[in-house]
């Protein structure tokens, strides 16, 4: 028989009644901390971001840290999923997590932008620009305002309505015995020397004593590439700095002058940038320009109107045949031009068959009226000028 005690229940009995008491009590603790501690849907548990500061301003920016992101539907347990197969078994939570970034070095002080970085920058220099002489002074003026041409002009008094003839000899110097048989000829026929003879300065000097006016020669580039111009010629394939530096070599060989014709030059005396070159030069130093028209098609005449430098072109060459016969020819085709015209101007050479017929030539044409005169004489009449 079962054992009992004072109250009357056995010990079976006090069993049962514990157990499922502490079975009650059980339940509805697992029921309650389940109801409290279950997420809601769709929640997503992250760690907090540090902060760093940006690389640009320095201010305090957030950097995300790994993501622990946590599924939130609610899974069937072991037995649910056996009672019924459709649903899969309880997984344990997943877990994902981001790439972390790479770690900021923090600085101490901000990047330079993009002006900081200019202005810290040293600047490239500029390609050097073609050097060109500074502009020379032009020759001073005489106590009248006259320009450097007629300063240098040899005086001459012309009879009103007599034809004029002004003849000028070039290459004056190259030879030296030419050279003085020119300067021996009468003081009223031009001389124009050429800028790289020998002791050009001494022969100039000599030549204005005994009263020629007197001109510089410059060599400048010709058609044709086998015949050379001389030393220090002006040439279309040089920058104006190089043409400017020879003229003015050339103008530097002796003074007293009126101006400058050209030696040759058919080729360069049509480039109108170098011709521009040479009147703006004459221009600043109040030079005449004789156009020696070596080619008809010459800018030269054309330039020196626009730029307002005095200047004349030449009307008859003398000596493109040296002989006496064909050079007093050409001297009576001058005497036909000064009849039309009022006056004319004749280029020549220092040839002796050249300086032999204008010595024949000189007293038959002031007796037949004619004035052989210098240079600056025709230049004045046909410029209008006075002095």
């Amino acid at each position: 028989m079962a054992w009992t005690g004072r109250s009357g229940w056995s010990r079976f009995s006090v069993g049962i009644l514990i157990g499922l008491t502490v079975g009650i009590v059980a339940v509805l603790y697992a029921g309650s901390a389940w109801l409290n501690q279950r997420p809601a849907a769709g929640m997503v548990i992250a760690a907090a971001s540090p902060e760093s500061k940006d690389k640009a301003t320095g201010a305090r920016v957030n950097i995300e840290a790994p993501q622990v992101v946590e599924s939130t539907i609610p899974q069937p347990t072991g037995e649910e999923a056996a009672a019924n197969p459709t649903v899969a078994p309880a997984q344990p939570p997943q877990v994902v997590e981001a790439v972390p970034e790479p770690a900021v070095t923090p600085i101490s002080e901000p990047e330079p932008g993009i002006a900081e970085i200019i202005a810290k920058t040293e600047p490239v220099p500029a390609p050097a620009p073609t050097p060109v002489a500074a502009p020379a002074a032009p020759l001073a003026l005489g106590s009248d305002g006259q320009p450097a041409w007629l300063q240098n002009a040899v005086a001459f008094s012309v009879p009103h309505g007599r034809p004029i003839i002004a003849i000028v000899l070039d290459d004056v110097g190259v030879n030296k015995a030419h050279a003085e048989a020119a300067i021996a000829l009468p003081p009223e026929i031009t001389l124009a020397f050429m800028t790289y003879a020998n002791h050009v300065g001494d022969m100039a000097k000599r030549a204005r004593a005994k009263g020629h006016e007197l001109m510089v020669h410059v060599p400048m580039e010709p058609l044709s590439s086998e015949v050379d111009p001389g030393p220090k010629a002006l040439r279309i394939g040089y920058t104006d700095a190089e043409i400017l530096e020879r003229l003015r070599w050339g103008l530097s060989q002796f003074d007293g002058y009126v101006g400058i014709n050209n030696h040759m030059g058919s080729r360069f005396t049509q480039d109108e940038r170098g011709m521009r070159v040479v009147i703006e030069e004459l221009k600043r130093r109040n030079l005449l320009f004789l156009d020696s028209k070596t080619i008809s098609t010459s800018v030269g005449d054309r330039l020196a109107a626009q730029l307002g430098v005095a200047h004349v072109a030449r009307d008859v060459f003398l000596d493109d045949d040296m002989s006496s016969t064909a050079v007093l020819r050409q001297l009576a085709l001058a005497e036909r031009v000064a009849r039309e015209n009022g006056h004319a101007i004749a280029i020549g050479h220092p040839h002796p068959a050249t300086i032999a017929a204008i010595k024949a030539w000189l007293p038959r044409a002031k007796a037949e009226g004619f004035i052989v005169a210098p240079l600056s004489t025709v230049a004045k009449l046909r410029l209008g000028a006075s002095g």
